[in-house]
């Protein structure tokens, strides 16, 4: 069901910032369906042609989200990281020992 809201709106970006159901000054009257969407004020919607649209980008709630998936892509990362430097270091110190072990048995060193 559509139903009047007097919106008002973030200069630039017409970001809704504010929904009222009475005519205010500095408000644009628009037909919208009800129920309103969910967060309408969570100020990740904006006015286009008569329409609240969701910008995903605006969305506080999934920016959390992004920023945690790549926190945890991050994480793996520097544990592979770590692994593979163990690994390394391992190798390092296997190789010195067996240079060790040759000097010490009489060999040369290539």
């Amino acid at each position: 069901m559509l139903k009047t809201f007097y919106i008002q709106t973030e200069t630039g970006t017409n970001r809704i910032t504010d929904c009222i159901g009475y005519a205010h000054e500095g408000y644009a009257a628009v037909e919208l369906e009800t129920p309103l969407p969910p967060n309408i004020l969570a100020g990740c919607y904006k006015l286009e042609a008569g329409l609240a649209l969701y910008v995903q980008e605006w969305d506080k709630d999934q920016k959390i989200i992004d920023l945690e998936n790549e926190l945890l892509n991050t994480k793996l990362a520097m544990a592979e990281l770590v692994e593979q430097q163990q690994a390394d270091k391992l190798n390092n110190q296997l190789a010195l020992a067996e240079l060790i072990e040759s000097i010490m048995e009489g060999g040369t060193v290539a």
